[in-house]
């Protein structure tokens, strides 16, 4: 066999390939357009979540204490709920109505409200909820029966679960300021409470950590562009030789058929890596932009610093990625090799992609750790 028709039959190949507008789009374009794309469509949704203002209807406010207070100016009281968050909480108050049937008049009402879309969420304080309250804070909290508030939702809507963790976050910071007042009272520490808090301490280290993280998500990316990057190429040079008539004038060359066959398999393996590199470098630039900004608008800090992935880790990716592009072109190859036409070659995609797939998904499983 010689290489040099091997060489030959490769740059052929490989300036053809380059002259494709699809191939070019789907090596080079799309990578680098696609993950910058999704990271700024998720901000852009989050943004709006985050922006988009909550209807909130409180039943039977009229009677809650005082102090530590809950609504001021049918707002969420300032302490409990910050002006920017606050802006979010469009809040109308209506009277709880009496009598015995009170709770299924409100829960019905409420039910109808929220499918109606009227209310995102709406908060119910039972009538007997404050005097209960009071009693409860003078008296034996054990001879109280305290009736509960309850909050109405609609789990089909996405506003209104946004509404209720709004709402649930402030009547959370309502109920804590209520039992330190009761602690108070009774000349209690707050230690009582919450005697002692559970310190974690994370013994690996910074580099170990982020390798773990990214370990996760860059070698499915990289197998299954891989499989794409070789695919198309492989149709190309098998299919769409045999429509445009091209493969009989290349085995009718002095090159021996193992040449061809080695040729266009150099080809196809430079297309899968090159796909395969840009997306990880894509996604690596995009992930690290990303996991930046998380923690500059993230209230607490982060539990594990999101940085670049570590360079040992994309040797060892780049290292491994011969041997599984040299698999996917060979396979691609034989499967394309089949194809009477481009359009036919591309429908075994997917039956190959989904054979794929289950050995792809190893590094996404949890606890997962492949041995030699």
């Amino acid at each position: 066999m010689s290489w040099t028709n091997v060489k030959l039959i490769y740059c052929r190949e490989l300036r053809d390939q380059m002259r494709d507008r699809r191939t070019l789009f789907t090596i080079v374009v799309l990578p680098l357009l696609l993950y910058p794309i999704l990271a700024m469509l998720a901000f852009q949704v989050q943004q709006f979540r985050k922006e988009y203002p909550s209807k909130i209807l409180v039943v039977g406010a009229e009677g809650l204490p005082k102090v530590p207070r809950l609504l001021e100016d049918k707002h969420f009281a300032a302490a409990l709920c910050p002006a920017l968050e606050s802006r979010l909480l469009e809040v109308e108050l209506r009277e709880a109505t009496a009598g015995g049937a009170a709770d299924e008049e409100v829960a019905a009402t409420a039910t109808a409200d929220l499918r109606a879309g009227r209310w995102d969420a709406v908060v119910y304080f039972p009538r007997e909820f404050t005097r209960r309250l009071v009693d409860a804070q003078t008296a034996d909290s054990s001879e109280v029966n305290l009736p509960q508030p309850e909050i109405f939702l609609s789990t089909a809507s996405d506003k209104s679960q946004m509404a209720h963790a709004r709402v649930t976050a402030v009547i959370g910071r309502w109920r804590d300021a209520i039992i330190a007042g009761n602690l108070k009272q009774n000349n209690l520490p707050v230690t009582a409470v919450a005697p002692f808090d559970l310190a974690n301490t994370d013994v690996a280290e910074p580099v170990q950590a982020r390798a773990a993280l990214w370990a996760k998500v860059l070698p499915f990316v990289l197998l299954v562009w891989a499989l794409t990057g070789a695919f198309y190429p492989a149709v190309d040079l098998c299919a769409g030789e045999k429509e445009r008539g091209t493969l009989e004038t290349l085995l009718s060359s002095p090159a021996q058929r193992s040449e061809i066959v080695w040729g266009k398999l150099l080809t196809v393996m430079t297309f899968s890596m090159a796909t395969s590199l840009l997306n990880l470098a894509s996604m690596g630039a995009t992930g690290t932009f990303i996991a930046g900004q998380l923690e500059k608008m993230a209230a607490n800090p982060l539990p594990v610093h999101i940085g670049p992935p570590p360079l040992a880790a994309i040797f060892w990716l780049v290292l491994a990625l011969v041997p599984i592009s040299a698999m996917f072109s060979a396979l691609s190859l034989a499967v394309a090799a089949f194809a009477r036409s481009s359009k036919e070659g591309q429908y075994y995609l997917l039956p190959l992609l989904i054979i794929s797939l289950p050995l792809m998904m190893l590094s996404l499983l949890p606890n997962s750790q492949l041995d030699v």
